[in-house]
């Protein structure tokens, strides 16, 4: 009798401890976040469209160059004029690929910025003069009619360089700066 009253007591003091180390835990999770978060990592998040035998948004740590992601992802085949039809601007995170091939040939890479919504889920900054109406509505606090107004302003005053810059914009102030600062570069 008294081993299994040691046993229970045993297991009562295991399952507290567990209970005070997760509660503390959850009390210091910052809310506001995405539900799924990636930590930030060496290579690149790349998100593969047609064309690619497995499309979605894949991982290089390895191969970082434009010409070495496709020919990873696609073996042997299609490479022959990999050099030859690919850009000189190197591949960064947050890319989006389509291919299209002819005959086992690419013959065409069209290359465009994940939106936004993945770009922050990947942790992957924001780039204002590259964002779209749609990208300005996956911030937090934007409706359509503020990401009118932001791409009203782009059209008549230009380019916005930086995430202060979004300040000119009537509606946007330092409180909708601060909360968004962590979604673009520094």
């Amino acid at each position: 009798m008294k081993q299994r009253a040691g046993l229970l007591l045993a297991v009562a003091l295991l399952l507290l401890t567990a209970g005070i180390q997760y509660g503390r835990v959850a009390l210091f999770m910052e809310e506001g976040h995405p539900a799924v978060s990636i930590n930030k990592s060496d290579g690149l998040w790349v998100e593969m469209g047609e064309g690619f035998p497995q499309p979605g948004v894949h991982q290089f740590i390895d191969e970082t160059a434009l010409c070495g992601v496709i020919q990873v992802t696609l073996g042997v085949k299609g490479t022959g004029r990999c050099l030859e039809i690919l850009s000189e601007r190197p591949l960064a995170s947050g890319e989006f690929l389509a291919i299209q091939m002819e005959d086992d040939e690419i013959i065409d890479v069209k290359r465009r910025w994940m939106t936004a919504d993945r770009r922050m889920l990947l942790a992957i900054p924001l780039q204002p003069q590259a964002m779209t109406l749609d990208d300005w509505q996956a911030l937090p606090g934007i409706g359509p009619k503020l990401a009118a107004a932001i791409e009203l302003d782009r059209q008549k005053n230009g380019e916005f360089d930086s995430l202060a810059d979004l300040a000119r914009v009537p509606g946007i102030g330092p409180g909708r700066l601060a909360a968004w600062k962590m979604y673009f570069f520094k």
